[in-house]
């Protein structure tokens, strides 16, 4: 099992390298929305807010953002959160019919015609700007370095969306999805990931953990290809309590349980079995415990962050014995800081699950806002000061929540089984 998210995370430490801290003082969390605005109003400006960043970095050539202004290489992770993005700036009336429409068809021209690892997948990493293969040291490749079936599946339940919702995009999203050699990228009812090592030896490998495996391979299965081990929200899941709140943890060891798999099952697809339904409020539950019994609001995922030595951290609510735990990209990195309340998570969990403290965690990221550039990480735990720096997966993630909550309902109606 290799680390996931893994690549995308070494990537933008060399973005954020240069990066400092943003000073601006925080507001009050818990006064309503000012000027009589209501909360959907808030949602929307947020969306508006996020849908800055897509606009300025998007390239004129391919039609794809870059993941942060600063770093012009991206995975299908993020040109999926780029199809979420515009999809829901669409939908709330941020572009019209017509933007819409000449963005979403570049980007399916341009994943129609990009180069894929060894002709089976998706390579790890493009460059945003000419649509070519990097290898890991982000130069021009043209064989690339492996792929990631946790992205694919993203980008597949991106690519179905369009296709059920919106059929005018249906003959374009479905043969980028027969780009695919789906018999390479399940095995034995398994995601399997590639990846090419600095030796440049060939290593195939199951892309396992519990939340993202079942995320991903539900992007399988709504094309009818069906890894049916890690679809099963159960089979590895091991009962664990974090401050007094019953969680499950992956029983294979590694696997990190924050809100990120979560909250976009929830907003994308719908929790489409009761035990990804149950684990869903559990993982908020244990993060509102923090604050019940600590006094610190805690809204956890993986971000990317202007903080040394890594610049991209996970936090989790539990990982390899640890509860509340920051890390680096690779295994055996925790850190003590940063911590920080993430503005993309805690704008889905608001729409999601409507309560008193996702209310608290909403209101307090506000000041995370980037006018002009698009949405900080977040606000750091503590001192509530905005993180600064803007990236794609922010912006993708507060435009889908902002659509989650006009509509109420998962994005997706069809069925995953």
């Amino acid at each position: 099992m290799k680390p996931v998210r893994h690549f995308f995370a070494i990537a933008l430490a060399v973005s954020f390298a240069a990066c400092s801290k943003d000073t601006t003082a925080p507001g009050d969390v818990t006064t309503p929305p000012p000027g009589g605005q209501t909360e959907s109003d808030v949602f929307l400006a947020g969306a508006r807010t996020a849908w800055t960043f897509v606009e300025n970095n998007t390239q004129a050539s391919t039609g794809l953002a870059k993941a942060h202004d600063t770093f012009q290489f991206i995975t299908t992770w993020d040109i999926a959160s780029q199809i979420g993005a515009t999809y829901s700036a669409h939908e709330l009336g941020i572009i019209d019919d017509a933007n819409y429409d000449a963005r979403i068809k570049k980007i399916l021209a341009t994943l129609t015609t990009l180069p894929l690892f060894q002709g089976a997948a998706f390579n790890r990493f493009y460059d945003s700007q000419t649509g070519q293969m990097v290898d890991r040291n982000f130069n021009i490749s043209a064989t690339g370095f492996g792929w990631s079936t946790t992205d694919i599946g993203r980008l597949l339940t991106w690519l179905r969306i369009l296709a059920v919702n919106q059929p005018q995009y249906s003959a374009q999203a479905t043969a980028i999805k027969n780009r695919l050699n789906m018999s390479r990228l399940i095995s034995g009812g398994t995601l399997q990931g590639v990846d090419v090592d600095a030796n440049g030896n060939t290593v195939t490998y199951a892309e396992t953990g519990l939340g993202y495996e079942q995320y991903a391979a539900g992007g399988f299965a709504l094309w009818s290809q069906r890894a049916s081990n890690s679809l099963n929200p159960t089979a590895t899941a091991q009962a664990m309590t974090v401050l007094g709140v019953n969680v499950w943890i992956d029983s294979r060891g590694n696997a990190r349980l924050t809100s990120e798999p979560y909250i976009m099952m929830g907003m994308e697809t719908g929790w489409w079995a009761s035990a990804l339904s149950d684990q869903a409020h559990a993982v908020l539950a244990a993060q509102q415990a923090r604050y019940d019994q600590q006094g610190i609001i805690t809204i956890v995922t993986e971000d990317a962050m202007p903080d040394a030595p890594y610049y991209f951290y996970y936090y989790s609510v539990y990982h390899s014995g640890e509860t509340f735990v920051v890390e680096g990209p690779g295994y055996g990195t925790v850190v003590s800081t940063p911590r920080w309340v993430s503005s993309k998570a805690a704008f889905a969990w608001r729409a999601l699950i409507p309560t008193d403290y996702t209310l608290k965690a909403f209101n307090a990221v506000q000041v995370a806002a980037i006018p002009g550039d698009g949405w900080g990480a977040g606000i750091y735990e503590g001192t509530l000061r905005p993180t600064g720096y803007a990236t794609l997966n922010t912006a993708g993630m507060i435009l889908e929540a902002a659509l989650y909550q006009k509509r109420g309902q998962a994005f997706l109606s069809q069925p995953i089984s």
